[in-house]
């Protein structure tokens, strides 16, 4: 018995990626240089720091253990093997009362404004059991999205407070029994989330194995796009797809020998998922239910449109910085899924060859980029008028010449994206944006001395890695060389 809970919950650690370290050693790096400095800083609120940081840490270790233990749980294993299904309930039941009852003690300890111990237990074993059930139907995490928003939004504070108040005086007067009662049902939902080999088992294994396997592929920057996430996706997603098939029979109705005509259809197959119009329809729905979201968040907090901004501008700048410099970071990695088919591609009448081909491919992603750059900063430029702080234009100077460098690469070198790979030029984004903050700040340089700074960087990487790419080896099909 103890041979067998010992395989099942070592199983996430032993299946990790052996030969790709660097990335998960790069993020704990990072983790524990952000706890430093946040220890470093925050002197008077050290003991919550450390109690938060541990918090999170065992939280992402129950992600990990029900994450593994669902794959384990495999139908034909589930009818075939005896005691399968129990072993796995056990397992998972075992770790969540351990991890709810360090995690509520942590919080006990650390956060001395807390209710109680038994309220923070119950808050925490509840908060997991809600993750454990987000990893098994992936619908739960649009609830967790737009459930805040619903819930301000409809007024359900005023309309549920007597109902908060009959459980608020329950709680009071029988406390242990109410979370014995409330622990033996969340128990029971964890529990339940092993099934035992039936048809409705089959079905939802097959759907969790294959969201986990879109979401591998995003981190190596290919996207499945909306319709991955079932009905609710494909009707999100029809207006989408209708929009690019529309773009696809205008490219294919006016296709034509000539450069400009071979490189506009080129690049559906290029960028794929990543094409300029997917990116930019994507932005805009974002765009939408971020606009949504704060006119409802101001309008819910009585605060003026003035006063809202400048509280929350540097929040939204990261979020519209994000939107827009990120997937422009992932158009390489595009171009090693597309390999396939890029051989195909260099026999279409007009299409270049050589190092034009090179400067075509290298063109076409800059002109991309720099268009992306463009929009973005007159985007975080509104805001920083808006939020009086021309020191959040430091994420679009930060932004530029990474991407410069980074969108001129050769693709015949390149190699097989990794989840590091997708992972690093969003923190060399956000750490040069980070440094072009302090210097602006801390060393009181202005911010034109800055900007002049980061355009010359630019220029002058630009310039020489256009060159390395006209001398590099034909750019189709991309990491053939790597």
């Amino acid at each position: 018995m103890g041979a067998a809970f010992n395989q099942m919950l070592l199983a996430s650690w032993r299946q990790r990626d052996r030969d790709a370290p660097g990335g998960r050693r790069l993020l704990a790096a990072l983790a524990l240089l952000g706890l430093g400095v946040t220890l470093y800083t925050a002197t008077g609120v050290r003991l919550a720091v450390l109690a938060v940081s541990a918090v999170l840490a065992l939280a992402m270790l129950w992600m990990a253990l029900v994450g593994n233990l669902l794959q384990q749980n495999h139908p034909h294993a589930a009818r075939l093997v005896p005691g399968h299904v129990r072993w796995l309930r056990e397992a998972a039941l075992g770790s969540w009362m351990l991890l709810s009852l360090a995690c509520a003690l942590l919080l006990w300890a650390g956060l001395p404004r807390l209710p109680s111990l038994a309220a923070a237990l119950l808050f925490v074993a509840a908060v997991l059991v809600l993750m454990a059930w987000a990893l098994r139907n992936w619908n739960l995490l649009l609830l967790l999205t737009f459930g805040p928003a619903l819930f301000f939004g409809l007024d359900l504070g005023k309309r549920l407070a007597p109902l908060w108040s009959a459980l608020q005086q329950l709680w009071s007067a029988q406390t242990l029994p109410v979370l014995a009662l409330c622990l033996l049902a969340l128990g029971g939902l964890v529990a339940r989330l092993f099934g035992p080999g039936d048809a409705a088992h089959r079905e939802a294994h097959a759907r969790i194995m294959f969201m986990r396997r879109i979401a591998r592929e995003g981190t190596t920057g290919k996207q499945a796009g909306l319709a991955a996430f079932g009905r609710p996706g494909e009707w999100l997603a029809r207006p989408f797809e209708r929009i690019a098939s529309a773009w696809l029979a205008h490219a294919i109705g006016r296709a034509a020998a000539t450069r400009r005509s071979v490189m506009s259809r080129a690049e559906i197959v290029l960028h794929g998922q990543q094409h300029w119009l997917r990116q930019a329809l994507g932005v805009a729905l974002a765009l939408c239910i971020a606009a949504l979201s704060f006119l409802l968040a101001f309008a819910i907090m009585g605060q003026g449109w003035q006063d809202g901004w400048q509280h929350g501008a540097l929040g939204i700048a990261i979020g519209v910085a994000s939107a827009g410099f990120n997937p422009c970071l992932a158009l390489p990695q595009m171009l090693w899924h597309s390999r396939r088919e890029q051989a195909l591609l260099r026999l279409l009448p007009g299409m270049p060859q050589g190092a034009a081909l090179n400067r075509a491919v290298g063109g076409l992603q800059l002109r991309h980029g720099l268009v992306a750059w463009a929009l973005t900063s007159l985007a975080l430029a509104l805001l920083a008028w808006v939020g009086d702080d021309i020191a959040l234009m430091c994420l679009a100077l930060g932004a530029l010449p990474l991407s410069v460098t980074w969108l001129l690469r050769a693709p015949a070198r390149l190699r097989a994206p990794m989840s590091w790979t997708a992972v690093l030029p969003v923190l060399a984004f956000l750490a040069m944006s980070v440094g072009l903050y302090l210097l602006h700040h801390k060393l009181r340089l202005s911010f034109a001395l800055l900007a002049g700074a980061s355009l010359a960087a630019s220029l002058a990487l630009g310039l020489w890695r256009w060159r390395v790419l006209a001398a590099a080896p034909v750019a189709l099909p991309a990491g053939r060389l790597a």
